[in-house]
This record gives C-alpha cells, structure tokens and sequence, in this order.
C-alpha cells in the first residue's frame, strides 16, 4: 500500500538522517508480510503413525512476482525479497524439472549477483516415490552460458525441513574473452528450478532473495584461514526463557548471546531463529535436552545459513534423537565471519549480519508412540572481537526502504513488483553495528556505492 510505502521511506530517512547526525537510532523499517503456505488435508494417518498436531507451512514473504518460462521470456526483477510459485512440470508423475527465470540489472565492472531459493513445500502433503523435492538455482547469461560460482541445488525427504539452495554469479568482467561475460552485457539471468515426486503434481510457492555486490579490492584483504578453528563450548547456563521459532527466515526469532532458551517442536515442524553477527566474530550455539522419550518426534536437526541464506561453514554435530536423555550438541562456525573469507574454502563466512538458526523436527515415531512435543534448549555465544558489519547490504537495505513506494505509483505493475522488496537484507540490528562499528565512512561508501548504481541504470 501507499501509505506503508512513504512510511517505511520515512522511518529508513530519519533512521539515516539521525545515524549521520551522530544520534542512536533503532525503528521497525516496514517489511513485506509474510504469506502463509496453505497446508493440505493429510488425509487419514497411517496406523503406524501416531496423531499430532497440525504443521505450520513455511510462510513465504516478500513481493509476489511470475518469472518467466523460458531463458529469452526471463522477468526483470531489482534486488529484493519476492515470492512466486512454480508449477508442476509436464511430466510431473515422474518427477521432473520446472524452472522460472529472472533476469537482473546489468552488473557493473567487478559486481557479482547473488540468489538464494525456498522451496515452501507443505510437510503434510502425501508423498509418492522417494518423497523427495529439489531446488536448484544457477546465473546464466542470454546465451545460456553458465555464470555460476557452481551450481546449488538441495534436495530434501520424509518431510524434514524444506529445501534452501543459493549461489552467486563470478565478478562481472567486462575484457573476459570467453564464458559468461563475453558479450560485454554484464546481463544475468537467475534460473530457479524443481524437482523430484514430493508434490510434483501441485504448484509450490517460492521464496527468492536477489542481490547485487560491489567489486571487491582483494588486494586489500588478508590471507583467508587455511584450517577450521578448534571447536568451542558453550559455556552460558542460567535459568531457560521460553520462545517460539519464526516460521520462515522472513519471521525468525532473534535470539540474544549469553542467554539459554527453551523451545519445543511437532512432527515435521520447523523453527527459525536468527543471530547477527559482526565481523571478527564466531557463531556458536547449542542444543540441549533433557527426557524426551514421551516424544512424538524421532529427532531434531539444525542447520545455519549465512545472510543470503548460502549454507555456513560449521563444526560439530547437528542431532539429537527422542532417546538422547541429556544429550547435548554444538555448532559453531568453522572459523570468525571475516571479509578475508572472500573466494576462500570459508566463502559462506565472508558477510556479516543476521545468521539463521534452523532446528528441524522429524518424523512422528512409529506404533503410535509419543504424545509430547520434542523439548529442547537453546544457547548460543558470539566469540571474537566485533568489527563491523558488511555496510553494502546495510546501505541496500535503506536503498529499498527509500524507494519501496516509488514504483508503485506507476502504471508498471512488473516494474512496481521489482521495487517494492524492501525490508529483506539485513535489519536494523545490522544497520545499528554498522553505524557504530564501523562509523560514518563506511555509511557513505556504502550509500555512495547504491546512489552510483541507480545513476548508471537510470541514466
């Protein structure tokens, strides 16, 4: 709407004006509200499967957006937040791909795209085959040339999670004389694709992040670490506060350091928690539990994802079975979240800002066995000097919170569709260790870095 666009243009304008001034400055900027994924009639349970409780869908948020069909019918989208879906494939009985495809601006000299992809699959849906569904996502240029770093693709079963794939294109070169960059366009087209019988024959809704990164000066890096750091404990006990993960990593909870927290899940019910983290910091946490035989659930696994949701490099274990009476796991990052991580083995530490926390329920015990959720406690510890955090997805963020509202008062409804994703990369948390880790220079940069982009683009 109109009214929330000027007013999250508003809020993010104070919020830099106040932050430039010198004052301390944290609003709510607006973000697109989460929509909830439908969760299909189970049907009748198998005996061999005891009763639970409904699953709550991955909530899909952002700017609803059609891509396009075909590489040459690929949609323009800006960097941002969208939600699409992606129909079944022709040959959906069998499992096979179907692919969107979205075209971004033309990336300037030594700018690489980045794009992530969820898959909201519906845990309660019924499941033919192996039960399995992928989700791909690669850059290629108008020819159809590959621009990928490699390739991701991620593939879940039995109802565990959903799948969450991401990768980025090369650095746009434009005397490249061969592969992605040849033609001098610097054009890059994201394609998303699915497959696999899990809901083959349904359309799913997809969640899609794009973004744009400057060129970076690696001779002003250091040598990235060669090896993983040993691994660390998490020390912090105290008495637990009760939370409630989020449902998607749109809505996921913040959770602070040094502090425990207790949290409990269903059968095939998901939980997002989100901790940000500066540079020169390492992520650890743990996941603990106490008796858990009266559990419908088999198990509990986690995962961490960095801020454009590309899998975290870690450490340690990441499951707790129901008969795991005192068990406890921890997860740490495999080395501090550092810029000198960059083209590295340690590449999905190299951005700082919010890193997700995702705990996975399993399956529901067999015999009909279990009538509690599965119990589990949660503390997570940041170790390491604080040193900032990464000020181009800080600036965007302001960028899109700016102009969220501008296109919508035009008459094109694609080009309204591309504007309005603000709220997506990193928040306010981010925008406030910005600000007083790595001061007002690097602000500027980083707003310098977007005002030139749009100049170019619109010039």
């Amino acid at each position: 709407m109109r009214t929330t666009a000027r007013t999250a243009r508003t809020v993010a304008s104070l919020a830099l004006a106040a932050a430039l001034a010198g004052g301390v400055v944290s609003p709510a900027l607006a973000s697109p509200a989460p929509v909830p994924v439908p969760v299909a009639a189970s049907g009748t349970a198998a005996a061999s499967e005891p009763a639970r409780a409904d699953v709550v869908a991955y909530q899909v948020s952002g700017t609803e957006v059609t891509g396009g069909t075909a590489l040459s019918a690929a949609v323009e989208v800006q960097p941002g937040l969208y939600r699409d879906v992606i129909e079944a494939s022709e040959d959906s009985t069998e499992g096979g791909e179907s692919s969107r495809y979205y075209r971004l601006p033309a990336l300037e000299e030594g700018e690489r795209a980045h794009v992530s992809a969820v898959l909201a699959l519906d845990a309660s849906a019924s499941r033919s085959g192996s039960g399995a569904a992928t989700i791909g996502v690669q850059f290629l240029n108008e020819q159809g040339e590959d621009c990928g770093m490699g390739d991701s693709d991620y593939t879940v079963s039995g109802g565990q999670g959903v799948p969450v794939a991401a990768t980025s294109s090369g650095p746009m070169d434009p005397e490249s004389l061969f592969g992605c960059f040849e033609d001098g366009s610097g054009v890059v087209i994201a394609q998303v694709s699915r497959s696999g019988a899990w809901q083959a024959d349904e359309p799913v809704p997809v969640e899609l992040r794009f973004a744009v990164e400057p060129a970076v000066d690696e001779s002003a890096l250091a040598e990235a670490p060669s090896s993983d750091l040993p691994p660390e404990s998490v020390t912090t006990t105290g008495q637990a506060s009760e939370v409630t993960g989020g449902t998607s990593f749109t809505t996921a909870t913040e959770l602070a350091p040094g502090q425990v927290y207790s949290t409990e899940l269903e059968p095939l019910q998901s939980g997002y928690f989100r901790v940000p983290v500066q540079y020169g910091q390492r992520l650890n946490y743990r996941l603990s539990t106490g008796n858990n035989q009266d559990s419908r659930v088999s198990l509990v696994r986690t995962d961490l994802y960095g801020p454009l949701l590309v899998d975290a490099s870690t450490i340690g274990s990441d499951t707790l079975s129901y008969n795991d009476a005192g068990g406890t796991i921890t997860h740490s990052t495999a080395v501090a979240v550092s810029p000198d991580n960059y083209d590295s083995s340690y590449g999905s530490l190299r951005h700082a800002g919010d890193y997700y926390i995702v705990v996975d329920a399993g399956t529901p015990r067999g015999g009909r066995q279990g009538s509690e959720p599965f119990r589990v406690e949660l503390a997570v510890e940041l170790t390491g000097d604080p040193a900032g955090s990464t000020e181009w997805l800080a600036a965007a963020q302001d960028e899109q919170a700016a102009d969220g509202g501008e296109a919508a008062e035009g008459d094109d409804a694609q080009a309204a569709s591309a504007r309005d994703a603000g709220g997506w990369l990193p928040s306010t948390t981010e925008l406030g260790a910005l600000l007083g880790g790595v001061g007002l220079g690097a602000v500027l940069t980083g707003v310098a870095w977007l005002l030139l982009r749009r100049r170019r683009h619109s010039a």
